[in-house]
């Protein structure tokens, strides 16, 4: 009779630990689908800056097309009289994520691609953002590059 209370008494807790297990197997899993579910923000955040610089950039270019090839410089930045406008424009669109100033640049020197004839010019367009909680050092961008004018 004393066998059955002493196998009793030894396991006296153990359903107590393997709820405590499984509680703490659980709560991994509850915390990593919560993780997962940060970085799927963070990534659809991304490419919502992405795709409006791809608008902006690509805006600008298309405006730049409507103008007097002579009057391309008046984009560059900086100094540019119509950068200002896409200055601002870009700020109200990207606001507090945006990292520093774009950058447009008119037949940009040697290393860049040079116009293809006399009558026409390369124009670089660079949008520069940074994701809220990004350290300084990382800084996501976008550039686009087209060629106005003819071919002749």
């Amino acid at each position: 009779m004393t066998a059955p209370m002493h196998t009793r008494q030894t396991q006296t807790g153990a359903y107590l630990l393997e709820a405590l297990v499984g509680i703490l197997i659980f709560s991994f899993g509850i915390l990593g689908i919560v993780g997962l579910q940060a970085q799927a923000i963070r990534f659809t955040n991304d490419s919502e800056y992405r795709a409006e610089a791809v608008y902006l950039a690509n805006s600008l270019i298309s405006e730049m097309w409507t103008v007097n090839r002579a009057t391309l410089p008046d984009y560059r930045s900086p100094g540019g009289v119509q950068y200002p406008n896409f200055k601002s424009k870009v700020f109200l669109a990207l606001g507090a994520v945006m990292s520093r100033d774009p950058e447009v640049l008119v037949d940009p020197p040697a290393p860049f691609v040079q116009a293809p004839s006399n009558t026409s010019s390369v124009v670089q367009v660079q949008i520069f953002w940074r994701l809220p909680g990004d350290p300084v050092e990382l800084e996501h961008n976008y550039t686009t590059t087209g060629v106005i004018g003819q071919n002749n």
